[in-house]
């Protein structure tokens, strides 16, 4: 069969759904399919959140848009499959590939007293600090679940790899960061032994490399005759930015959703966790990032879509602003790295015109002082800004912040993780060797 035939396949599991979504060899999308995704969530003691899901649910989920997509790409030849999943996401498995423990989800904090175990161990640059880091849900799950034979960690996305026919117990470097995986010197580090059996730790393995093959029973379930290549993907924020088309060095994306997030692909990586700094590898280049407290979820606390709309219109570029700090609640991540910090969105305008419009600039400001803050740092300037989130629809706001910025903004074409999944199953990451 040709290579024009060729399909590559994504499965994107994010924080409410399973996407999956299949490409060409040149990139065009074949078929799409997706399912929402149900976790239990509620608060445990001290208002702590407990956020679980059951591993057979989500694999069943996996297998209905796989069922789905599959349907769609009878007529091409599937040759691999990438999966990426949520950070931190976390579980325990047998020996034989038997799930022993509910996934502990990105967002539970119900391992307070073992994160600050972790703290008085861990080395200070290691992402696995906090009750949401996937260290701390490990130590939780094994003081609190009853094994009775050999055991393994496993990442959300190592528990579908799993079920797709990967080996047990191998998993990518960036779903392993924050489970105390140090990517400068590409291994599991020696203080970890203080916490855990270092022997239940998975095999860590660059995004980009074949970790198997679909399963013989998956094959036959989809009348496959050649089983794909199954091929180690990433974290669904990661997976999103290759989307985007990231691959050089100077390429940065910036998310403009409830909160402002920056990444920008570097040389060399930059470990300030206490300046809200954090490091991922990508082949031989570093993806750094950080993220505010600002952004939409700011804006939609004073406006419904409907007025940003029909405001954001209006705007005329280049009259005077008031200089805020728009945060909903006290405290700051990034740039500025204070708990404390209050918010300042005073004096309040009496035109809502006037206010939105200095809340914008104030928001590209915050913007430009991230990228300034990476440069600080040791980063190169930016060459371009690629923007997803729901702010990236809003035309005079990319205007506002291209000013700014004095950088091109680029909307992207693609920003799905799904999408950016498909691309590592089709040997992107390759891009990032050089």
């Amino acid at each position: 069969m040709t290579t024009d035939n060729n399909a590559y396949i994504g499965i994107d599991i994010g924080t409410s759904g399973c996407r999956a979504i299949a490409i060409s060899n040149q990139g065009d999308i074949i078929a799409q399919s997706q399912h929402p995704l149900k976790h239990s969530i509620s608060l445990g003691n001290s208002n702590e959140t407990l956020s679980e899901q059951n591993p057979h649910y989500l694999w069943s989920v996996v297998l209905t848009v796989l069922d789905e997509i599959m349907r769609s790409c009878t007529h091409a030849d599937v040759k691999a499959i990438s999966v990426d999943a949520t950070s931190g996401s976390v579980m325990l498995a047998s020996d034989i590939g038997e799930a022993i423990s509910p996934i502990l989800l990105y967002n539970d904090s119900r391992a307070v007293e073992q994160s600050k175990l972790i703290a008085s161990q861990a080395n200070e640059t290691t992402a696995a600090i906090g009750p949401t880091s996937g260290l701390a849900k490990l130590c939780y799950l094994e003081q609190y679940t009853t094994v009775k034979a050999p055991h393994y960690l496993l990442h959300q996305a190592d528990w579908v790899n799993l079920q797709l026919g990967a080996d047990i117990a191998i998993t990518d470097e960036n779903n392993a960061l924050k489970t105390g995986y140090d990517p400068l010197n590409r291994q599991w580090p020696d203080w970890l032994e203080e916490l855990t059996d270092p022997n239940i730790l998975p095999k860590v393995v660059s995004a980009g490399t074949n970790i198997g093959h679909l399963s013989d029973s998956l094959c036959q379930r989809f009348k496959l005759k050649t089983a794909p290549s199954l091929i180690a993907g990433t974290t669904d924020s990661i997976a999103a930015l290759i989307a985007t088309g990231c691959t050089k060095e100077g390429d940065a994306v910036t998310s403009l959703g409830s909160t402002l997030v920056i990444k920008l692909i570097s040389k060399q990586p930059i470990f300030l966790a206490k300046q809200g700094l954090y490091s991922h590898r990508l082949g031989n280049k570093w993806l750094i990032g950080g993220a505010s407290n600002t952004g939409g979820a700011v804006l939609k606390h004073y406006f419904t879509d409907r007025q940003l709309e029909q405001l954001s219109n209006k705007i005329k570029l280049g009259e005077s602003t008031y200089d805020y700090y728009p945060l909903l609640t006290v405290g700051e991540r990034f740039p500025i790295f204070d708990a404390k910090l209050q918010p300042k969105m005073t004096p309040r305008p009496s035109s809502d015109l006037k206010f939105l419009h200095s809340l914008l600039q104030s928001i590209a400001n915050i913007e430009l002082m991230a990228y300034q803050q990476l440069q600080d740092a040791g980063t190169s300037q930016p060459n371009s800004v690629r923007t997803v989130g729901g702010g990236a629809k809003n035309k005079v706001w990319r205007t506002l912040r291209e000013q700014t910025l004095n950088i091109p903004i680029i909307t992207p074409e693609h920003t799905e993780a799904a999408y950016g999944s498909a691309l590592i199953a089709n040997g992107v990451m390759d891009k990032f060797l050089t």
